[in-house]
Order: C-alpha cells, then structure tokens, then sequence
C-alpha cells in the first residue's frame, strides 16, 4: 500500500472514530426518563373538550414519592395555540399523590404541561417527582403517557437572576439535558392505521410565553431499510397524523404501503419533545418519543414561586 493510501485510510479511521466517540457522548448524556422521578416534570400533551368532556379529556396526576419530605410544585399549562402561560401552585405531603382532570382546570385548551419543584418560591432540588397523563381524545384515540422527569444534578437551589426570576439550565450539570433527536420507533402503514404525532420545542420562558419557529429534519424508513428524507416546521406545537405531516415522495402510505411499517428520526438544532398516539383495527396507545441525542445547553426562564 502506497504511503498517500496509508495516509488517508489513517485520517478515515481518525474521522470515523471521532464520530463514534461523538454517538457515544450524545447517548451517554441521555439521563432523563418517563420511569424515574425527578424536579421537573414534562408532560407531553393534555387536551379537553369543554362540551363533551366524555370523549375527550385529560387527566393529570402527579405524585411525591419521597417518604419524609413535602413537594412544592409550581405548574406551567403552555397553550398550544400561541404559547401563552397558565401557572398554578401546589404541595404534597410525604408520599401523596394529586390528580386533576383538564375539563375542569383548563377546558377548551390543548397543551402541554411543565412542573417544577420548588423549595418556598425558588426551583430547587427535590428528586421524587413522577406524574402521568390519562388522554383521551375527541376521535376515540387513548393512552397513558407518563410525565418525562429531568433531576437537577446539582444540590440545593437555584441563584435568582437580577430582576427576580430564576433560570432552568439543562445542561448535564445543574438540569440533565433536553433531547434534540426523538425516534418514532414504529408505526403500522396509514392505510390501516390512524397515528398522530405531537411534538414541540419547550418554551425558554414560562412568564410570557414564547413563539419560536422550529425546523425539523426527518429521516424516514420503511422495513427494508429504504429511508425518504423530508423536513418541516411548526411554531410553538404540533400535534398532526402522520399522513399531513409526511406527505413528500408521494405520501408516507406510498413508502410504507399496507402491511408494513416503519420508523421516523427527528432532529432539530432546538430541543424536542414529543409522543404518538395510535389507533388501528386491532392495536391503539401511545408512548413518549425516545430520544436519539441532546442540546448541550438550554436555559428556560421562570418567575418566581406562590
């Protein structure tokens, strides 16, 4: 082998190993979980319907499982039509659980929910938060999807910022990190079933509200392997069927025709959150979106406790 072809097969394996080292980081950095608790909660999705709150409804639950010590939660009802913020306070005694339905708390509103532990008015650490959401909605489509829980890594809590609101930084040292690449690990074909997504990028601040546009590049394969590349964006929250959102190359049906399936990749340079929930002739429920990757930072501003 010439000394020009050693000098290139040496550079390959040192790109090659760069990127594998860098794969390992992204999913060594995964730590948050929908099976354990934590200080902040994400709950993908909550809906209601305020006049027939028997086919479509929300309940929330959210419980302290800490045996000795009280909660103080502030919660955060992120509204998908703009963004804006609904905020309430809460606590729990050792090892008390809460639930609530959103027909009667927020009617009317689709969303999602954030809920932070605090000590007093401050967001501190207090590692024995887990929660869930009961859905149903207005087409019939049912699941239970637990709350995403994200500890805070460092003790104590958080500095106030000079105008008196406090910021959340995940980032692997004080929060865990959020994803920036979910998996949709497996749909059956749109031609037999009924799957819609929901998906958003949490808002950096919980006083106002913000709309950010969100760009999101995805990589869809069928069962053999075959992969459509496609993208598209949405602001503030989308919760749409496969079929809408996947409609280039002839449609996602064309790609993964009756009697297959398939597998989606999202990714974006902002964080994403996200779940599915499915409705076919014989299998239907929902699950939160794995994540394949994280952000290295993100900062999210809150006001100040009850």
């Amino acid at each position: 082998m010439s000394r020009q072809k050693i000098d290139y097969v040496i550079k390959y394996l040192i790109i090659l190993s760069a990127l594998l080292a860098f794969d390992v980081v992204a999913y060594a950095q995964i730590n948050f979980s929908d099976t354990r608790p934590g200080s902040v909660l994400f709950y993908n999705r909550y809906t209601s319907n305020p006049n027939n709150p028997q086919q479509g409804d929300t309940q929330i639950n959210l419980t302290n499982v800490n045996p000795t010590e009280s909660a103080s939660i502030h919660l955060y009802f992120v509204d998908t039509r703009d963004c804006t913020v609904a905020d309430y306070g809460v606590s729990l005694t050792p090892s008390q659980t809460l639930s609530f339905s959103m027909s009667d708390f927020d009617p009317g509103v689709q969303g999602y929910l954030v809920a932070v532990a605090n000590d007093g008015a401050i967001p501190t650490q207090f590692n024995s938060l887990i929660g869930s959401a009961f859905i149903r909605e207005n087409d019939g489509r049912q699941a239970i999807l637990p709350a995403l829980s994200f500890p805070k890594l460092s003790p104590g809590s958080i500095e106030a910022n000079d105008d008196g609101t406090f910021t959340l930084k995940f980032n692997g040292t004080d929060y865990d990190r959020l994803p920036s690449a979910l998996a949709i690990t497996s749909f059956n074909s749109e031609i037999t079933d009924s799957n819609t997504l929901t998906i958003y990028s949490p808002s950096n601040n919980l006083i106002t509200g913000s709309l950010v546009t969100t760009s999101v590049f995805t990589l869809l394969f069928d069962d053999a392997e075959r992969s459509l590349s496609g993208s598209f964006t949405f602001r503030c929250y989308k919760n749409d069927t496969l079929t809408t959102i996947f409609n280039r190359g002839g449609g996602i049906s064309k790609h993964v025709s009756a009697g297959k399936s398939g597998w989606i990749k999202l990714s974006s340079s902002r964080p994403l959150l996200g779940s599915i929930i499915s409705k076919g002739p014989i299998f239907g429920g929902g699950y939160n979106l794995p994540a394949l990757a994280t952000v290295p930072s993100y900062e999210i501003t809150v006001p100040a406790g009850f």
